[in-house]
């Protein structure tokens, strides 16, 4: 091998380890990052695709105190749309002001996703049912089915931080993401992706699709599980295992349970996207199967449907996977509607939130 062509490989191989460096280790990795703003974030899908057609400043919610675990009647266990706090409060505190009562979010980084092994979470943090709570848990759709088959799962402490460390390691989003916007090589990728827009209407391998009037986003995972075929043996099957999960909180830990799929934006707009096959109508359905279980849900699909309207401020961000500050109070409201009559001091009634976004059908 010649000098030159050891130089290259060295340089090469030092690139390399600084990306995986820069990408796995995020006190190493924010150093060589644009500094990112503190007045506004930019939407997750923007950030995804750099196409500055898309690009949306979103206000930085302010999280209010939250809510203890001792003083809270409800509670809730979510992903990222219970724990965000784009343009608003985090979902637990918008709850609370509604109810006029405490709700506790049970989110925690000390455990990897809680919202998945809800019974292993509660084990873990040595929860006592000594009073009758609500918990209210929630699923962005295209996640629902495979969460619905680990909700019941008694992994242990040790294997979820086995999972944590697995995930962290194996799964290399952090080093993509780092290894296109670090200072050297960000400004060059964002050009490029925004020449291919423009003359080849090419976007990143992130979006599956997209409108341009309005300017909206879509998470190609979102498109993907729109696509995957969900028989009503799916669905039951799903239903079940929420079943399950809803008598097991019920008898181990004195919990009621309300469940939740929030729609991927897709689901809900879908229509500005050209060719786009109509809903298969999983949420619903999923909804209705649950009711029949006797499982308290709420069926968010149709309770936005009713403000997908003209008119009416959009329900997500163009640019960012998750709901706006309206789509959040909407469903905050919703939620609100069903648990007054229903929180420990004041009986039972809690049934789907139907079309008409009122509790009961």
């Amino acid at each position: 091998m010649t000098k030159s062509l050891k130089c290259l490989y060295t340089a090469v191989m030092l690139f390399a380890a600084f990306v995986v460096v820069g990408g796995k280790f995020p006190a190493v990795g924010r150093l060589f990052l644009p500094k990112e703003p503190t007045a506004y974030i930019l939407g997750d899908q923007y950030r995804m695709c750099d196409l500055d057609r898309f690009r949306e400043e979103i206000p930085a919610g302010k999280p209010s105190a939250a809510a203890t675990l001792e003083e809270a009647d409800v509670l809730t266990l979510g992903d990222s749309f219970f724990n965000s706090a784009l343009a608003s409060d985090i979902f637990a505190n918008e709850l609370g002001r509604r109810l006029g009562g405490k709700v506790h979010n049970l989110a925690t980084k000390e455990f990897f996703e809680p919202q998945s092994y809800p019974l292993s979470y509660l084990q873990h943090i040595g929860y006592r049912g000594d009073r009758k709570r609500i918990l209210v848990l929630e699923t962005v759709e295209r996640s629902a089915l495979e969460r619905s088959g680990t909700y019941n799962g008694a992994g242990a402490a040790a294997g979820n931080e086995l999972d944590a460390l697995a995930f962290k390691v194996l799964k290399n989003n952090d080093v993509e993401y780092f290894f296109k916007h670090n200072v050297m090589v960000g400004p060059l990728e964002s050009r490029l992706k925004n020449f291919r827009f423009k003359y080849l209407n090419i976007v990143d391998k992130s979006i599956g699709a997209y409108s341009l009037n309005p300017n909206m986003l879509f998470y190609q995972r979102d498109v993907e599980f729109s696509r995957v075929k969900k028989t009503d043996a799916v669905v039951v099957a799903a239903a079940r295992d929420i079943a399950k999960l809803s008598a097991t909180l019920k008898e181990r830990y004195n919990i009621d349970l309300v469940y939740m799929v929030i729609p991927d934006k897709y689901s809900v707009y879908r229509g500005l996207v050209k060719g786009a096959p109509s809903y298969d109508r999983f949420i619903p359905r999923l909804c209705s199967r649950l009711t029949e279980f006797g499982v308290k849900n709420i069926d968010v699909y149709t309770l936005y449907e009713r403000y997908n309207r003209p008119g009416i401020p959009p329900l997500y961000f163009a640019s960012d996977t998750h709901y706006t500050a309206h789509g959040k109070a909407v469903l905050a409201e919703a939620t609100a509607n069903m648990l007054r009559s229903t929180l420990p001091a004041r009986g039972d009634g809690m049934s789907t939130i139907a079309s008409s976004g009122e509790g009961g059908r």
